[in-house]
């Protein structure tokens, strides 16, 4: 395990402090309904970043023609806080979160986050709110980086002001107990070649919506996604990377232009082969799966990512109501194994390894 940071906290106000500390968990907890009361902010211009700053949880004042209401520059992060048994706070695999959003951010156009300023914001927050930690099975404090552009002007060219931001919310599981059902979506594509669906953009989400409502409305809870060039290939569910157990080999779509390089999904393809689990990056043909599915071959679907971390998918399901089902997890599902592991080392009962859990403390 990595050693406690050392790297200088930011300050609380003591009204904000008495705030975090008069806070009571709400029933049920929900995943992000409930915002801390302390966030961080900092603010780009003339090419450079203020010191960022803990300040209260607030609404933001934009210009109607800012341009990140009209072009859409927002990038954001999806990350988790947990709670040790020693007391201290953790976060898993940061700086994998770091280069992505940067990486997000140089698609589109925006200026990089210093790594000084990203883990200070991360590591203050986390260190702060410390008691908003959920303890629970399946609980931790949900963190969300963001930034997006505030220039004011409806001419298209990227802005030259930012504002980057870290808000904070105890969260339970992202599924409710239960089967989860995937809806194929056949028809809407989520990204396309040279776009943006390797990135975390607000855009690629809010493009998945309507297949969402339309996947709720057939009593599903994901969406599965396929190419957008043959329609063909699978890709990700909506905001999770998509895992198969098929003939004994764990197989997930090979990373590209549009999918995410999840970093949940490079934890499970890490811990399958510390396994000795074959694991197959490799374009998937959605009527392969089926057909493997239907021959008894899959054992085994799941989807995952930092909110649902790993999560079994029972069934895919077509527009017309048919449902393709693979045999219900047990405790010796591969998914369930690998989620028992992982889950174990986000908060510190199993070794990670090396440079994975990043304790934040106070020296």
């Amino acid at each position: 395990m990595a050693p406690i940071v050392s790297r200088p906290l930011l300050p609380l106000a003591p009204h904000l402090k008495q705030a975090v500390a008069s806070y009571q968990r709400q029933e049920p907890l929900g995943f992000g309904q409930v915002m801390a009361p302390v966030m961080v902010r900092a603010d780009y211009s003339n090419g450079e970043w203020s010191m960022p700053e803990l300040v209260p949880y607030q609404g933001l004042t934009l210009d109607p023609a800012c341009k990140s209401l009209h072009y859409g520059q927002q990038v954001f992060e999806g990350m988790k806080a947990f709670a040790l048994e020693t007391g201290e706070g953790a976060l898993f695999r940061p700086q994998m979160n770091l280069a992505r959003l940067n990486d997000s951010a140089a698609r589109m156009a925006m200026p990089a986050v210093p790594s000084e300023l990203f883990m200070q914001s991360l590591e203050s927050l986390v260190w702060h709110l410390q008691p908003m930690i959920p303890r629970g099975p399946n609980e931790s404090l949900y963190l969300r980086p963001l930034m997006l552009a505030t220039d004011v002007g409806l001419s298209l060219k990227p802005s030259t002001s930012y504002v980057f931001l870290v808000i904070a919310s105890p969260s339970g599981g992202y599924f409710a107990a239960g089967k989860v059902t995937a809806l194929i979506e056949r028809r809407d594509c989520r990204a396309a070649p040279g776009g943006t669906g390797a990135y975390k953009v607000a855009g690629n989400y809010g493009a998945g919506i309507r297949a969402d409502i339309k996947a709720t409305q057939r009593g599903c809870q994901q969406t599965l996604w396929l190419d957008a060039v043959h329609k063909s290939y699978i890709e990700e569910f909506s905001g999770m990377n998509f895992f198969a157990v098929v003939d004994g080999e764990l197989c997930t779509p090979s990373v590209s232009d549009s999918v995410l390089r999840g970093v949940t999904r490079d934890s499970v393809i890490q811990l399958a082969r510390g396994r000795n689990i074959p694991v197959a990056e490799k374009p998937l043909h959605i009527d392969e799966l089926l057909a493997a599915i239907k021959r008894g071959l899959c054992a085994e679907m799941f989807a995952c990512g930092t909110a649902a971390v790993i999560t079994p998918v029972d069934a895919l399901a077509e527009i017309d109501g048919t449902t393709y089902e693979v045999p219900p997890s047990t405790p010796s599902s591969l998914s369930l194994i690998l989620r028992d592991q992982l889950m174990a080392m986000q908060t510190g009962r199993q070794v990670a390894p090396d440079g994975w859990l990043h304790r934040v403390g106070h020296t």
